[in-house]
């Protein structure tokens, strides 16, 4: 497995891979070309290639002192492989480097992912947050 920074080439499998998380919610912006391209050219999207495929995506921002998984998504018939973990701990790397020892990340209820972000060592954090009228929780990770 390869992890490297998207490049504009990219972004069709991206699109493929982010409309997996799409969610019929007013400016759902997650999965739009350019949300999508712009975090490309910020140098804040990363991908993990096994044997030639992008199989996995993050988004990572810094905003403050903290790094945000702005978008974390495993491609259909690659789940269960290690790849999400692989991504989280290419997170946690990223945030050292970059100096900061917080990594924060958000899942809607929809997703049900709660287990997997408590399973490679974020808490969850009280206060759930709010987009569009639609919960989402909220993931702390101290490094």
């Amino acid at each position: 497995m390869k992890l490297r920074e998207a490049e504009l080439k990219d972004k069709k499998d991206i699109l493929e891979i982010t409309n997996l998380l799409y969610l019929d919610i007013p400016d759902f912006v997650w999965n739009k070309d350019e949300f999508i391209e712009r975090q490309i050219k910020n140098g804040e999207y990363f991908l993990l290639e096994k044997e030639g495929r992008i199989t996995g995506i993050v988004g990572l921002r810094q905003r403050e002192n903290k790094i945000h998984i702005e978008t974390i998504a495993v491609r259909n018939g690659s789940r269960s492989e290690g790849i999400g973990t692989e991504l989280i701990e290419f997170a946690k790397d990223f945030t050292r480097k970059k100096g900061f020892n917080i990594l924060r990340a958000y899942s809607f209820y929809k997703y049900k992912s709660v287990d997997f972000y408590l399973n490679r060592g974020f808490t969850l954090l009280s206060k759930p947050g709010v987009y569009n009228n639609h919960k989402y929780y909220r993931f702390e990770m101290r490094i």
